[in-house]
């Protein structure tokens, strides 16, 4: 199963499911990797515990759990050597705004 390899209460959550509900669960099971994807692992593992912990290994609690935490801000990142930084298109553009308009570029 490919929900344990996201993270161990992800993994007991999605068995849990599976054994409570069989095939019929499969849906569910889907929706919980979607969560994951969509909240990351660190949020969905503990969500997940939770679920574990308070006796509710649901989908629906999941779901809930996540939809009222605060999301994390996005932070940018340099991820490519190809990309420069981006101090020099700042100061690429300082000097560009900076010339007078008579000047030629």
């Amino acid at each position: 199963m490919a929900a344990r390899h996201a993270g161990k209460n992800i993994g007991a959550l999605c068995q849990e499911i599976h054994r409570v509900d069989g095939e019929t669960g499969v849906k569910r099971i889907l929706g919980v990797r979607a969560l994951v994807r969509q909240h990351g692992v660190f949020a969905a593992e503990h969500a997940c515990q939770a679920a574990l912990e308070l006796g509710v290994p649901t989908y629906r609690f999941v779901k809930h759990y996540l939809d009222h935490q605060p999301r994390p801000p996005l932070k940018l990142r340099q991820i490519d050597p190809l990309i420069r930084e981006l101090t020099h298109y700042r100061d690429h553009i300082n000097r560009l705004t900076q010339e007078s308009p008579d000047e030629p570029h």
